[in-house]
């Protein structure tokens, strides 16, 4: 390997720090540079600092998405609550398939079927669903082109307590996710918070 000269302009302090490193590891100037360099250039560092980035990128958005929620929660608490609207329930609806189809993707069932029934355990857990509410759920989590709840339905299922859901509930328990959308955030941006999961 030819070797080249490479002049740099570094402060003092530097140049010290570098020398004290360079005596302490027992190698010359030249060497613990050129390792240094050598080290700082290699596709390890390079992925892993890109990943770094990306990983706090990450994090701070879920943080983000995570004051947005308790932000939206405490204005929706101290709202009083009004029924489900027809627009509401529809994005309700594409919210619950968008989180059910990801966690059967994660899960790899070996069907959807066997998914829907894993999932049903968990909404029971918080509610025994009458027959029409169940046939209707299983109706839209499973079929190709479901007609969505409507308002009535879901004001149905969760009485005078709109924030109680217990197909929103069953999806927190079946999901593992602890930081989960209020219903109001799914009533109001339902299928767009799907990319959380």
């Amino acid at each position: 390997m030819t070797k080249s000269q490479f002049n740099i302009k570094i402060s003092k302090e530097l140049l010290i720090r570098v020398k004290r490193q360079a005596m302490m590891s027992g190698k010359s100037l030249t060497q613990h540079i050129t390792d240094l360099v050598n080290n700082s250039l290699s596709d390890n560092n390079i992925q892993n600092t890109n990943l770094s980035t990306v990983d706090k990128i990450k994090g701070i958005e879920e943080r983000l998405l995570s004051l947005e929620s308790i932000v939206s929660n405490r204005e929706y608490i101290s709202q009083k609550l009004k029924p489900f609207t027809n627009s509401e329930a529809i994005n309700c609806t594409n919210f619950m398939r968008g989180v059910f189809f990801k966690e059967l993707e994660k899960r790899n069932f070996d069907n959807k079927s066997e998914a829907f029934d894993d999932f049903l355990q968990s909404v029971k857990v918080f509610e025994e669903l009458n027959k029409s509410i169940h046939d209707r759920l299983k109706e839209i989590m499973l079929s190709e082109n479901p007609s969505p709840w409507t308002g009535k339905e879901l004001n149905e299922l969760t009485g005078d307590d709109k924030c109680n859901c217990s197909i929103r509930k069953g999806l927190i328990n079946w999901t593992g996710k602890i930081e989960f959308p209020s219903q109001q955030e799914i009533c109001d941006k339902g299928e767009d918070l799907v990319s959380l999961f």
